[in-house]
C-alpha cells in the first residue's frame, strides 16, 4: 500500500498490458485523455484515494470515478483497504467506497466492467468476470459471485450473497428475504426467480457439474458469514 497520497509516476502507453476487452485502447479520445499510471489507463479527472487503494495491471478508470472515498456511515468509520485486481474497466462515475472492516476490506477481483455511474458499497467483495451495468447499486457487505451480470437501475440489499453466473433484470431489486443461488435470472420489485439462465450458462460453456460446484460453495459463503 502507498505510504503517500502523491500520484504515482506516468508513462506513455504500455500496450504489453493486457487490458479488459470492453476498453478501447485505440481510441483517440481514450489515448488523449487517459494516462499510463504503473500499468493501468485512469482518467484525468479520476479521483483516487491512493493512500488506500491497491491496484494490479491492465485496470482502466473512467472520467469522474472516484474510488477510495470515505463510506457515509454513521455508526462506523473507514478502516482498510479498497483492492482492485487485473483487467477491470470501471467506467465513468462509478464510486468505490472504503470499507469500514480491515480484515474484509472492499475488494474488486479481476476482468470486471463497472458501467457508468454503478456504485460499490464499502465491504463489498466482488470476485471476477462480473458486469455491473449503468447504475447497478450495491449496499454495504455484498459479494458478487464470479460471472454475474446486474442489468441496468438493480439494487442489492446489504449483507446479500449473489450467485454466479446470475443474470439480475434492469430496475430489480434483491431485498433481503430472496435467495440468489447460482445460475438463475432473477427480476422484479421485489425480485423473484424466474428459472435458469439458459442462455448465460451456455455461453459461457458452464457444466452441471461447475453449476454444482458453485452451488456449495455459495451455501458454503453464506453459512460462514453473516450474509444471506
Amino acid at each position: 500500500m502507498r505510504t503517500n497520497s502523491v500520484m504515482p509516476k506516468k508513462n506513455i502507453f504500455d500496450y504489453s498490458v493486457k487490458f479488459n476487452d470492453s476498453f478501447n485502447v485505440d481510441s483517440k479520445f481514450n489515448i488523449e485523455s487517459f494516462e499510463d499510471i504503473e500499468g493501468n489507463l485512469i482518467h484525468k479527472t479520476a479521483i483516487i484515494n491512493w493512500d488506500r487503494v491497491r491496484l494490479g495491471k491492465g485496470n482502466t478508470i473512467g472520467p469522474y470515478a472516484c474510488i477510495g472515498t470515505e463510506p457515509p456511515n454513521i455508526s462506523q468509520v473507514s478502516d482498510g483497504i479498497i483492492e482492485i485486481g487485473d483487467r477491470n474497466n470501471i467506467c465513468e462515475y462509478v464510486t468505490i467506497h472504503l470499507p469500514t472492516i480491515r480484515e474484509v476490506g472492499t475488494i474488486v477481483g479481476n476482468n470486471n466492467i463497472l458501467m457508468s455511474s454503478a456504485h460499490i458499497g464499502h465491504d463489498c467483495v466482488l470476485e471476477d468476470d462480473i458486469v455491473l451495468c449503468n447504475n447497478a447499486a450495491l449496499a454495504g457487505h455484498v459479494r458478487i459471485m464470479s460471472g454475474a451480470t446486474l442489468a441496468l437501475n438493480s439494487s442489492v440489499h446489504q449483507f446479500k450473497v449473489v450467485g454466479s453466473w446470475v443474470m439480475v433484470g434492469m430496475n430489480t431489486c434483491l431485498n433481503k428475504s430472496i435467495t440468489v443461488e447460482p445460475g438463475n435470472i432473477y427480476f422484479g420489485n421485489p425480485a423473484q426467480k424466474m428459472g435458469r439462465n439458459i442462455v448465460g450458462l451456455r455461453r459461457k460453456e458452464i457444466s452441471k457439474n461447475d453449476l454444482s460446484k458453485e452451488t456449495k460453495r455459495f451455501f458454503t459463503i453464506i453459512d460462514s458469514s453473516n450474509c444471506s
